[in-house]
């Protein structure tokens, strides 16, 4: 059944095929062309996010009464309507703005579900997806709808996604529900919902400590990959993971058979000869565990199930005098960002809070480099707020002027620049210092100062903890 210019009214002698036919006639459309303009308007004039815009869709273009009820939007089809964010990039690529929320977590109830049987797979199996593209620049009235799709949780993603739900239930088990972290996890996340500082806190069923209000929600990455495999097909590179095996069981079956091999063995076992050797090439590590994976290069986290769970990967060499070992660096310090956006909302809260990192481990001993360990790792609660405690204090130094630099010379007549940053020992597991020598690589400070870049370590004494 074609609509067209006729008006949709939702009910029950509607069939699911032709709520699917009638949403995908919004592809392509603005939201000012999607019914009646003032109706539109109305609904946009209250509020520019993504709440106003998916109910000016809900409401205009399908004719549900936008309610605070808990049923599903299309109520007799148990089919929940999600209105959901995409940006270009500026190389051209796109990718979602933000996770995608399903539902709250109930920490009274929720650990009394199986995967299977619980509110989340009700959720997230019967979603009608609407991407919209949004840009900064443009008046939300001419936002163009990119794409309307049923969502079912794919296939290969299930055992990854059900030991993800797992991991959270089983903090809300062990009492720790106010230490969930959405780095815990690799396709599905516990996100922070609600206003924040404290205002929006629960109890838990076993322990008194009050925890974040959370919902589950698929991370953003996991989203751009889906909207991108969708719209314009885009295939990116996959392990040859079994469809019925987790992410990380995968990781871990995989490299558990390479553990106490040299290097040279490795190559042996892979029939591989690279081009340079590891004295000759410091990307020869990453090659090499690429090659273990049967992946090309360097960038292993290009690949599909590693962007989905936005996992990082590093080597991790340690070497035999203990002085030699290094600390892992970051990327440079946005100081403007710093200075503008909470850390909740930064980059630093995304590479520790959001993200999680393969770090595998090489020894060099005097028999060769053996490959020790891995670690499929994300930060630790304690270091959550060491991080937010040493931002916040940047931060606080950027809007008093409390930023002092001292530039003199040293015996080669060569300029050294000198800070008031906090340094080592400022917090626990982090430093801030400039990443080499080269003193022509500067950036500028918020109040327009030259200042020579710094950049975010963690800390080798800790990494040696660990590994």
């Amino acid at each position: 059944m074609i609509w067209g210019c006729k008006m949709f009214v939702y009910n029950e002698d509607i069939s699911e095929e032709d709520i699917l036919t009638y949403a995908v006639q919004l592809e392509g459309k603005r939201l000012k062309d999607i019914g009646d303009l003032d109706e539109v308007n109305n609904w946009l004039s209250k509020s520019k996010n993504k709440g106003a815009i998916g109910n000016a869709i809900q409401v205009v273009y399908f004719g549900i009464p936008a309610n605070s009820v808990k049923e599903a939007d299309f109520n007799y089809h148990n089919l929940e309507l999600k209105v959901t964010p995409i940006k270009k990039n500026k190389n051209k690529t796109y990718s979602s703005k933000e996770r995608l929320v399903l539902n709250m977590i109930n920490y009274e109830t929720d650990y009394g579900y199986d995967f299977e049987d619980s509110p989340l797979m009700k959720k997230s199996q019967h979603m009608l997806l609407i991407f919209y593209l949004h840009e900064d620049d443009a008046d939300v009235l001419d936002y163009k709808i990119l794409k309307a799709i049923k969502f079912t949780i794919p296939q290969e993603d299930l055992p990854t996604i059900r030991e993800d739900y797992y991991t959270i239930i089983d903090k809300i088990k062990a009492g720790k529900a106010h230490q969930i972290s959405e780095s815990d996890t690799t396709y599905l996340a516990a996100c922070t919902k609600g206003a924040g500082n404290g205002k929006d806190e629960r109890k838990q069923p076993f322990s008194k400590e009050l925890a974040k209000q959370r919902a589950f929600s698929f991370k953003q990455k996991y989203m751009s990959v889906y909207f991108n495999s969708i719209f314009n097909q885009k295939t990116i590179e996959k392990l040859n993971m079994p469809e019925h095996m987790s992410f990380s069981f995968y990781i871990n079956g995989i490299l558990s058979s390479f553990i106490d091999l040299t290097n040279t063995e490795i190559e042996e076992r892979l029939n591989y000869k690279p081009a340079k050797s590891l004295s000759e090439d410091k990307a020869y590590l990453p090659r090499l565990i690429s090659k273990v994976f049967g992946i090309e290069g360097t960038q292993l986290e290009n690949i599909e199930q590693f962007q989905k769970g936005n996992v990082k990967f590093k080597t991790i060499r340690l070497r035999q005098k203990a002085a030699d070992n290094q600390d892992m660096s970051w990327p440079n310090i946005d100081f403007h960002e710093i200075y503008s956006v909470d850390f909740e909302e930064s980059t630093w809260y995304e590479w520790f809070a959001e993200t999680k990192y393969l770090f595998v481990v090489f020894e060099d001993t005097d028999k060769g480099t053996i490959l020790r360990k891995h670690i499929l790792w994300n930060a630790p609660p304690d270091m959550l707020e060491a991080l937010e405690t040493l931002y916040n204090h940047i931060k606080w130094q950027l809007h008093n002027d409390e930023i002092k630099v001292e530039i003199t010379k040293n015996s080669r007549g060569q300029e050294v620049w000198n800070n008031n940053l906090p340094g080592k020992g400022f917090v626990q597991y982090f430093q801030i210092r400039p990443k080499g020598n080269k003193g022509s690589e500067f950036t500028t400070l918020p109040d327009g100062r030259k200042f020579k870049k710094q950049c975010l370590f963690l800390n080798k004494e800790y990494l040696h903890q660990l590994l």
